[in-house]
């Protein structure tokens, strides 16, 4: 191969790298784009539900508060149920991963492990839910848009506390590590009923992680 040859083979390849790094770039500012816009529909239309609540949120108060035009909201989300359902998404993506974090930290007590767990998974819904006049409407509307998933993310919830049991001293009949994450989800469901507001459901939930640690000890 001549030097000339060389020359242009090693052109064509700079070319094609530099390119390539170009493509590159471009996608992931597009992603970032993305990622931001999905964000801003997302943090827009939480704020709306728990101001307006479901039913009197239009798609216009969505676009508004995330600084879109209603036709650009549009290309993200056919209605604001597929919004709503998407929050729902995002809800217990978010408290799974907390609640194995909060779970896995070293040096907590039962009780703090637990109470960090409940926390965790509140994340700012519960506070939203218990502070609005529009939390039952919200939950209804959770239970209605979203279909069998807020039931699988119940699970996958409860799930995370089973995984802790497990590694628990459980006494002889206080059941399986699963029964016991059980009981524990239905308890704070419960109390999210019984409760007016959230300082009451936080004290309802330090008892409620008090009286499981009394029994593991």
């Amino acid at each position: 191969m001549t030097l000339w040859m060389h020359f242009v083979t090693a052109s064509i390849d700079i070319r094609d790298s530099i390119c390539h790094a170009a493509d590159m770039t471009e996608t992931a500012t597009t992603a970032q784009a993305l990622n931001e816009r999905q964000d801003a529909i997302l943090t827009a239309a939480y704020r709306a539900f728990a101001t307006y609540g479901f039913r009197r949120t239009s798609m216009d108060d969505i676009a508004r508060g995330a600084g879109l035009s209603r036709t650009a909201l549009y290309l993200h989300y056919r209605s604001k149920e597929g919004i709503f359902v998407r929050l729902v998404q995002h809800y217990f993506d978010q408290a799974e991963a907390d609640m194995t974090t909060a779970l896995a930290r070293p040096g907590q007590t039962v009780e703090e492990s637990l109470m960090a767990a409940f926390i965790a998974k509140d994340g700012t819904l519960m506070e939203t839910v218990l502070s609005t006049p529009h939390g039952a409407e919200l939950t209804e509307a959770g239970l209605s848009a979203s279909g069998d998933l807020a039931a699988t993310g119940e699970a996958r919830l409860a799930n995370v506390l089973a995984r802790w049991f497990a590694g628990q001293a459980i006494p002889p009949g206080l059941g399986s590590p699963a029964e016991l994450a059980a009981t524990v989800m239905a308890a704070l469901k419960g109390l999210k009923a019984s409760v007016k507001d959230i300082s009451e459901y936080r004290a309802g939930e330090v008892r409620l992680a008090r009286l499981i640690a009394l029994a593991l000890r």
